[in-house]
């Protein structure tokens, strides 16, 4: 008999937020409420899930997958186009309590906020369920990312939608960013 968690629901799309830091790096902070964390061994600084497991975690040229298990859910994101390539052997994950950090390490020294951001272009192109029905997805929570000396309508593009119809809650400490050690 194994201990192995049945995930019997549709995915969750994890609330998130783009920030860039610097010309080569993009930091993608994913809102997984549930997700606990312990210090690995023999790396005592780095932190691992200690409630579920990440399946997958892809980086290609101009794209990433992320998908995890906490408990009995899914949490899947997958940006099936970046505005600009990436180095995937270079780009990294950090969790931490009640979510994650994706560092994308840019191929080009240039700007994504602009194509993210600006109503011409199609911003991320995040990759939808073929049966075409709204996906669930994960509570959204103020915030707040490490300074950039950018203002923060330039610095913060929350990307995943907002939930108008949900009672207010009190709001959870900002989660503090990782390290860049």
């Amino acid at each position: 008999m194994t201990n192995a968690t049945v995930v019997t629901s549709k995915p969750i799309v994890p609330s998130f937020v783009v920030q860039e830091d610097g010309a080569r790096k993009v930091m993608v902070y994913l809102n997984i409420p549930e997700l606990k964390v312990k210090r690995s061994f023999p790396n005592f600084f780095k932190f691992i899930p200690s409630n579920g497991h990440e399946k997958v975690l892809d980086f290609q040229d101009q794209s990433f997958t992320f998908t995890m298990n906490i408990q009995t859910k899914l949490y899947s994101l997958s940006i099936a186009r970046l505005p600009g390539e990436i180095q995937p052997e270079k780009c990294s994950i950090k969790y931490q309590r009640g979510g994650c950090w994706i560092t994308l390490v840019k191929l080009e020294p240039m700007s994504w906020m602009n194509r993210i951001c600006d109503d011409l272009t199609p911003g991320l192109d995040i990759q939808e369920d073929e049966d075409k029905s709204p996906s669930p997805t994960a509570p959204v929570e103020e915030i707040q990312l490490k300074d950039t000396n950018m203002p923060p309508p330039f610095n913060l593009v929350p990307l995943a939608p907002s939930i108008s119809s949900k009672p207010a809650m009190r709001k959870a400490p900002a989660p503090p960013p990782p390290s860049t050690s």
